[in-house]
């Protein structure tokens, strides 16, 4: 008996090739699964491993004006400097940083009453002598002799008092501790509403000093001394790149407090040359680097703050930090500060010389 011939794939052929199309559709779903992760962290490894580079620096103020550092001559400094640093080199810092605006007080028709408002609130409520067209000057008896000079446009002042002279500050001496110290002077600007936020949030420097023959100089410790200074700058740029005055760590306000005085009348000297910062109004300049800026400091060309009395000078470390002039200016730019032995501590402006008046 003859049977017809087949001329279609059988049930076994039909269950073979679906269960390769099963077998090799998985393999290809999970071979695009699998690359397409990989694809992706690959994609994210690159953008992390080669960012796209930065725009240019803004240099929207145009050329800036160069750092108004005091003249000096060729005693002022060292002959020669060394660089010791930890790693035996130069750290590396950012190829740009901030430029900020500093506004100028503007000469108001008050400003006479402000100055006479400002005094009353330090407790001068006498008529004010005055010096020139923008200093006053008050003067009282008690506690100590006090002098108070205040320029009534940008409301830099002067306290100062007879306490050298006062052998009987040095009795009963009750310094306050560091915090309380700090405190304590904000407290006294808080009175007079010239404290600055920036200046609010900022930690002091505190240096104990001893009474030697008329001249005050850095105690051993807080035990050992009989007045105890006080500097306060402003809160660091963006966290980590600090203030240095004229006279290095001193701060923009400078303050000195006795422990046998109490309440405001502990302040004994107070030196307030603090300037406006604009900090909503910057732009990005470049910086030379720190190599480049050593070059300069070898070459004589720094501005030596301490430490010029040796013939070599031993650098330990390189930082950035701004400069806060004690007098106005326009604006506030980095400076590199080379710091070492013999408390030497040396500028150099950080800003790529293209950027700045010659």
């Amino acid at each position: 008996m003859s049977t017809e011939a087949q001329t279609g794939p059988t049930l076994t052929q039909v269950t073979l090739v679906g269960r390769k199309v099963v077998k090799y559709g998985a393999l290809l779903l999970i071979t695009l699964m699998v690359s397409r992760v990989a694809i992706s962290a690959f994609a994210t490894y690159w953008r992390a491993t080669h960012p796209p580079p930065p725009p240019p620096p803004t240099v929207g103020f145009g050329i800036l004006p160069a750092l108004a550092f005091s003249i000096q001559n060729v005693a002022d400094k060292p002959s020669s400097y060394r660089l010791e640093t930890a790693t035996g080199g130069l750290a590396e810092f950012p190829d740009r940083a901030k430029v900020f605006f500093m506004p100028k007080p503007a000469v108001g028709l008050l400003a006479d009453q402000e100055a006479k408002n400002l005094a009353a609130k330090l407790s001068f409520n006498s008529e004010p002598q005055v010096l020139n067209s923008r200093t006053y000057r008050w003067n009282k008896n008690q506690p100590l002799q006090t002098t108070f000079d205040l320029d009534i446009i940008n409301h830099h002042f002067e306290l100062t008092t007879d306490y050298q002279s006062r052998p009987e500050l040095l009795i009963n001496n009750n310094l306050p501790a560091n915090f309380e110290a700090v405190r304590q002077v904000k407290s006294y600007l808080t009175t007079g509403q010239l404290l600055p936020a920036d200046v609010a949030t900022a930690s002091g420097e505190i240096t104990p000093l001893k009474s030697l023959g008329g001249e005050l100089a850095e105690a051993v410790s807080l035990s050992d001394a009989d007045f105890l200074q006080v500097d306060l700058n402003r809160y660091p740029i963006d966290g980590k790149y600090r203030m240095f005055s004229p006279e290095g760590y001193r701060g923009v306000i400078s303050a000195l407090l006795s422990g046998s005085l109490r309440g405001r009348d502990a302040v004994v000297d107070l030196q307030y040359k603090y300037n406006e910062i604009d900090y909503f109004q910057y732009h990005t300049y470049p910086l030379r680097t720190s190599t480049e800026a050593w070059r300069v400091l070898q070459a004589g060309e720094g501005f030596v703050v301490s430490g010029n009395e040796v013939e070599t000078a031993v650098i330990r470390s390189v930082t950035l930090g701004y400069y806060d002039s004690f007098e106005e200016q326009e604006y506030l730019q980095p400076i590199y500060v080379f710091e070492g032995d013999n408390n030497f501590i040396g500028y150099v402006p950080a800003v790529d010389p293209e950027y700045l008046q010659k």
